[in-house]
């Protein structure tokens, strides 16, 4: 995923990371499958929910088998919302690649947030927004 590209707002660049088939479950964010629903998503979390947003990853793990990859890595991400509001993400993004034409495509987009709280409250008092489900798992 190229975060630089979806933290500017570059939904064109983002798209053209993804696989024509490409799946992308970002759980309570929502779910999509092929480039244009894909777009759609992001277009709407981006113009709609989100007026900041900065991606933070690290710890990546890839695995290579052919034109075939598994990719996991974790997330910590600033962002304000629509309404003004500081929220922190932490999760793990789980993808899988493809290549095609030479080049790396993500062809299944998965993301399982471990919290997405206010930043006044933090992920102790209030783990989840309200409007956004989710269930703690401080054991991944």
């Amino acid at each position: 995923m190229p975060f630089d590209k979806i933290d500017e707002g570059d939904l064109d660049g983002v798209v053209e990371s993804f696989t024509e088939d490409a799946l992308m479950d970002a759980g309570a964010f929502g779910r999509a499958e092929g480039r244009g629903a894909i777009r759609e998503m992001l277009k709407s979390m981006l113009s709609e929910g989100l007026l900041f947003i900065r991606h933070m990853v690290h710890n990546p793990v890839i695995q290579i088998d052919g034109d075939q990859a598994r990719g996991k890595w974790y997330l910590d991400c600033p962002s304000i919302t629509g309404e003004g509001k500081a929220v922190w993400t932490q999760g793990i993004y789980k993808h899988e690649f493809r290549k095609v034409n030479g080049k790396w495509k993500i062809s299944k987009f998965t993301f399982e947030a471990a919290y997405v709280t206010p930043y006044e409250k933090g992920w102790v008092q209030q783990p989840f927004l309200e409007g956004i489900p989710g269930e703690l798992n401080w054991k991944n």
